[in-house]
């Protein structure tokens, strides 16, 4: 049981295990207004979201065949602090195309995951991470703070800070 839910971990993260274990780098996240997730995601200064997605566990092999089900995705961001990394899930808005469009609420425990653009416009598989909504309901929080799954509080340079650039 707990190798498959170590494997199941891994494979959603891309992670292999030969070599070091990875650095593990923190999403902040923060809720709007509105009661919607934002989210701020560690990004190089080179480097632009291509696109966001939403996943849960599946039963059996889940509907995307990997375990997994995808509950929202959007591709191409539309506005500027989408592309830098932060954006709201679930929500179109800061995207120019939503490939799977939010059906249900989201439960309170999901992974969001992002894919990248380097400068070159090669896109990759980025970091995925899981978030709790619940945790982030009453918290204060300043304009440019977010919330770690760990409960430690980043500024967005702080978020970013976390990324593995080149220097």
């Amino acid at each position: 049981m707990a190798a498959d839910l170590a494997a199941t971990s891994l494979t959603l993260t891309g992670c292999t295990l030969t070599g070091p274990a990875p650095r593990r780098i923190d999403f902040g996240f923060r809720l709007d207004g509105a009661g919607n997730v934002v989210v701020a995601y560690p990004l190089c200064a080179t480097h632009e979201i291509a696109g966001a997605s939403v996943h849960v566990d599946g039963a059996g092999d889940g509907e995307d065949g990997d375990g997994f089900t995808t509950l929202w995705s959007a591709t191409t961001p539309s506005a500027e602090e989408a592309k830098r990394g932060v954006f709201t899930v679930g929500v179109k808005s800061g995207f120019q195309t939503e490939t799977r469009p939010l059906k249900s609420p989201f439960p309170d425990g999901f992974y969001v995951s992002v894919t990248e653009r380097n400068a070159v416009g090669k896109e990759k598989e980025g970091q995925d991470h899981w978030v709790t909504p619940s945790t982030l309901k009453g918290r204060q929080l300043g304009p440019d703070e977010y919330l770690t799954d760990r409960g430690k509080v980043l500024t967005r340079d702080g978020i970013n800070a976390q990324a593995h650039c080149a220097k």
